[in-house]
């Protein structure tokens, strides 16, 4: 079949629509399909009507290189039947029929060469087709059983954009902003440092076993004291058993009561968006026919508009509650007694309690400092009853991960 050929694109602004608007989206309107001409090389005779394929003037058939040209001044559309009758389906535009002998540019669809005569076995467009063996032709009785056809063009319809090419079927599955190779670059570098990061993350975390040797120990033992005061506060509220020293009524916190409206004016930019005329593009085909699409931008018009609006005010009003003064006698935490030591031989610190004090809890902690052949350092908190078995340059076996270690035993 005939390829589709654009011979001329031209664009022009048509003063009757200036100031035309449409609503805000609209890109391109189908205005409708006009007739071509061309020039006759042999006579130059010019203004040719692109369905009549032979030079009026000298009779010379048109040939590849008389072009088509958009037609001068205002042009009327072609209507339906006009397009059907030179072979023209404006949905297509596929080129001018050409003999294989005689080089001669014919109407589309034309079976028989009128300059030379030759059959032609490649018909471009065909406006029929045959209900009973499918044959198509341009016949209104079929060539191949004698039946009689039917039209396959049945009305002139609004031209519709080509499909949109499709991307490599590796690539169809995968969102439209992957399928730029330059933007999977970056994301490619950063997903890979993160599968870097997590990996490196996870063999830091995989636990090993290595020989250590003690390197230090440390142990603390802490006994909190706590002493009976006899001590001052404020409050909202009195506790039990304390003693009063001074009230008043103070402010507590305050409500935002609404006690009137101001009216505040100003300007307000009020803004719409619709599609306005810009130009008219033509595009000619190599079927004697020049389609039409008027083309609109979208603009934006914003208006300042000067508005009132009430407004509440508002004012704070404090609420008073009674603050209270008082003494209470109470048992508050004093400086702990602390014992500490770099060796196994453990023991409490010494109390020295005044009347008002008592001893509270005790706790202690311990660490044990591991040294690796390769001069790492690890602490590791054993319990205290056991700090004795880790003397200073014994030898363990210990499991870690990165920083901690998870267990220790006895080298064997």
């Amino acid at each position: 079949m005939t390829q589709k050929r654009i011979v001329s694109q031209t664009s022009y602004v048509d003063p009757s629509k200036a100031g035309q608007t449409q609503a805000a989206g609209t890109r391109e309107v189908y205005r409708g399909t006009l007739e071509a001409q061309w020039t006759c090389s042999s006579c130059g005779r010019t203004g040719i009507p692109g369905r009549v394929k032979r030079c009026p003037g000298c009779g010379n058939p048109k040939d590849a290189g008389e072009t088509y040209e958009a037609p001068t001044g205002k042009a009327v559309y072609l209507t339906p039947d006009e397009l059907k009758a030179m072979g023209v389906d404006p949905t297509q535009h596929l080129s001018d029929e050409e003999c294989d002998y005689c080089g001669a540019k014919l109407q589309p669809g034309t079976q028989k060469c009128p300059n030379c005569g030759a059959a032609l076995g490649d018909v471009g467009y065909t406006t029929r087709v045959c209900p009973a063996c499918g044959r198509e032709s341009n016949a209104e009785q079929c060539p191949a059983c004698g039946a009689a056809t039917e039209e396959k063009l049945v009305a002139h319809r609004e031209a519709t954009p080509p499909p949109a090419k499709q991307p490599p079927a590796q690539f169809r599955q995968l969102p439209s902003f992957l399928q730029k190779p330059l933007v999977l670059i970056p994301i490619l570098l950063v997903v890979g440092m993160i599968c870097f990061c997590v990996i490196s993350g996870i063999i830091a975390a995989i636990p090993r076993t290595e020989t250590a040797t003690v390197k230090e120990i440390a142990w603390e033992r802490t006994i909190a004291i706590q002493e009976y005061q006899y001590n001052q506060h404020g409050d909202w509220t009195l506790p039990t058993g304390a003693d009063l020293v001074s009230q008043e009524e103070r402010v507590a916190s305050y409500n935002q009561v609404q006690v009137g409206t101001r009216q505040e004016c100003g300007y307000e930019e009020s803004c719409t968006t619709e599609s306005v005329y810009d130009h008219t593009e033509r595009t000619c085909y190599d079927d004697g026919t020049c389609d039409e699409h008027d083309v609109y931008r979208d603009e934006q018009s914003c208006t300042d508009e000067y508005v009132c609006e009430d407004v509440p005010v508002y004012e704070s009003v404090p609420v008073y509650r009674t603050w209270y003064v008082y003494n209470i006698w109470e048992w508050v935490d004093v400086q702990p007694a602390v014992a500490r030591g770099t060796d196994a031989d453990m023991h409490w610190p010494e109390t020295r309690l005044q009347e008002n004090q008592v001893e509270g809890a005790r706790s202690e902690s311990c660490v044990v400092t591991f040294i690796n052949d390769k001069g790492e350092t690890f602490t590791y908190q054993p319990p205290c009853a056991e700090l004795s078995r880790y003397r200073r340059g014994s030898r363990w076996q210990i499991k870690r991960n990165l920083n901690e270690i998870l267990e220790v035993q006895p080298q064997k």
